[in-house]
């Protein structure tokens, strides 16, 4: 039975939770927040070593599911959907890596299939993905550019 690799980093207020399979690799963790993201250290992620705020906003520019946090007090985290409600979601195009389209907005097949349901998606920009339209982080040795 394959077991997905999870790790979890906590500094009180929140955790932030690590999937390996999951990371495409992109380096926006450590090059946003270094004291913090260290891939060369272990354990890698010091989660001590600067604000939850900037934390979080890190964590929140990661272009997989890799990276995510959650308040260690649900209640703050419910406040916080509640209010994030009324965004619009927003498609991000990273640089030099892959189109990230929000769980909220659906993406069909030629056929009408919905993919990945209710689930963030990463799609390949580069054209080297062996599992496209996704993303498979093929834009690392491709050195994709754009």
């Amino acid at each position: 039975m394959d077991r997905k690799i999870v790790k979890e980093y906590t500094n009180g207020e929140i955790t932030v939770v690590w999937q390996p399979d999951e990371c495409i690799h992109s380096s926006v963790c450590f090059r946003k927040l270094p004291k913090v993201f260290k891939p060369n250290e272990r354990p890698w992620v010091k989660i001590n070593e600067e604000s939850t705020e900037k934390i979080i906003e890190t964590v929140e520019a990661c272009p997989t599911d890799a990276l995510t946090w959650r308040y260690n007090n649900g209640d703050k985290k419910v406040k916080i959907m509640e209010e994030n409600k009324t965004a619009k979601p927003e498609i991000l195009i990273s640089e030099n890596g892959p189109i990230h389209v929000p769980a909220g907005v659906n993406v069909k097949d030629a056929s009408g299939k919905i993919l990945k349901v209710n689930e963030n998606k990463y799609l390949c920009r580069c054209g080297h993905s062996k599992n496209k339209p996704f993303c498979d982080g093929s834009h690392m040795t491709a050195g994709f550019k754009g």
